[in-house]
């Protein structure tokens, strides 16, 4: 048997022993007790309450013993000890209607992706989050898994796999299926790496081993030693700054040097509407290629019902290596939620390069 396969069966077999019906819902809702709705404004969105304790590493002031089985019972003061393994789920099923050159495909993506999270606080100075994803019918693996000190107000250190890009806007918030283009691209994507962040105050410097979340070989996980170093300050006014300078071989070995400047930006217009963008610039030195793009996103909320609008943008001249990621794409998406954990979800995308219209129809729930 694979070590994969012993993986997924041993998480499987921890989650269903962790799980009880009355309480089938998302981990931590059921830690303290308490409704998504007091960090989502809808799922996976979140509001202004839990942005807050996503920043403060999970820590829920006041309600932060019921996630642990009591000293009183274990006799250790010094042990902080969940009472109940945290363990959430979620499940994307799709169904795809798309057309390309007059041509159309109908495609049933279901199951798309299954995760299998795991995180939360380990006393006041650390926290941890982590999940299995089994998606489009590959092995599981972790993509998210790492652990996050803080022993100090305004001050912390993470360590682990983690994607660049949550420093700006994690694309495993956003509420449509259409991604964030210009994160994914490139010799320097600002998805999944190896790394490590030190933050204090607003300010943010991280490095990483820039080869992904690959396999690791002969022990190690960044077989050249070359290295990717990014920060970001937050600014007032709910702006940021970005910037990344890094090294990478390519297939062939040559050496190419890198770098990444941007500016994101978001704001609640009113209660139920908020408008984000994300403005990003790529110049790689060793090559003289440029690419530029970002995305414009504006989210509806009035629950249970939801509007999403995602422009995404990748520009890039012609006769280079990043010409092959143009992309120009506008995606509307209508949610509905029975639940609170359950989203039923329309969404057409026109992509204007190919040109292509996609139309999906999907299934999003968590417990």
């Amino acid at each position: 048997m694979s070590n994969r396969l012993v993986l997924a069966i041993a998480v499987l077999g921890l989650a269903l022993a962790s799980v009880q019906p009355s309480r089938a819902i998302p981990a931590f809702a059921r830690q303290y007790h308490i409704s998504c709705a007091t960090c989502h404004a809808a799922p996976p969105k979140l509001n202004a309450f839990g942005q807050q304790f996503m920043d403060k590493g999970y820590l829920f002031e006041g309600l932060q013993q019921r996630a642990y089985i009591p000293d009183t019972v274990t006799g250790d003061e010094a042990l902080n000890l969940f009472d109940r393994v945290p363990l959430g789920f979620r499940f994307q099923q799709w169904a795809d209607l798309r057309v390309q050159n007059r041509r159309w495909r109908q495609d049933f993506k279901a199951p798309w992706a299954v995760k299998f999270l795991t995180g939360g606080a380990l006393g006041s100075i650390a926290n941890f989050y982590a999940y299995v994803i089994f998606e489009k019918g590959e092995p599981p693996f972790f993509e998210d898994a790492w652990v996050h000190l803080h022993p100090w107000e305004n001050f912390g250190l993470q360590l682990g796999q983690f994607q660049i890009s949550d420093l700006m806007f994690p694309r495993e918030l956003r509420l449509t299926r259409a991604d964030y283009s210009i994160y994914k691209i490139g010799r320097f994507p600002l998805t999944y790496q190896r790394g490590i962040v030190l933050s204090a105050f607003d300010i943010a410097l991280g490095v990483v081993n820039g080869n992904g979340i690959g396999e690791y070989i002969a022990g190690d996980a960044d077989a050249d030693n070359r290295k990717v170093f990014f920060g970001h300050i937050a600014l007032p006014l709910d702006l940021g700054l970005f910037a990344l300078y890094g090294e990478v071989p390519d297939t062939a070995g040559a050496l190419i040097r890198g770098y990444r400047v941007g500016v994101d930006w978001r704001t609640w217009l009113n209660e139920r509407l908020q408008l984000f963008t994300q403005v990003l610039y790529g110049y790689d030195r060793s090559r003289s290629e440029w690419l530029a793009g970002g995305f414009l996103g504006l989210d509806y909320v009035d629950f249970p019902h939801v509007v999403a609008v995602l422009l995404s943008s990748v520009e890039a001249p012609e006769q280079t290596y990043y010409r092959q990621f143009r992309t120009h794409s506008v995606a509307l998406q209508y949610s509905y939620y029975p639940y609170r954990n359950l989203r039923l979800l329309a969404e057409l995308e026109r992509e204007l390069v190919l040109p292509m219209t996609r139309l999906t129809i999907g299934v999003d729930f968590a417990y």
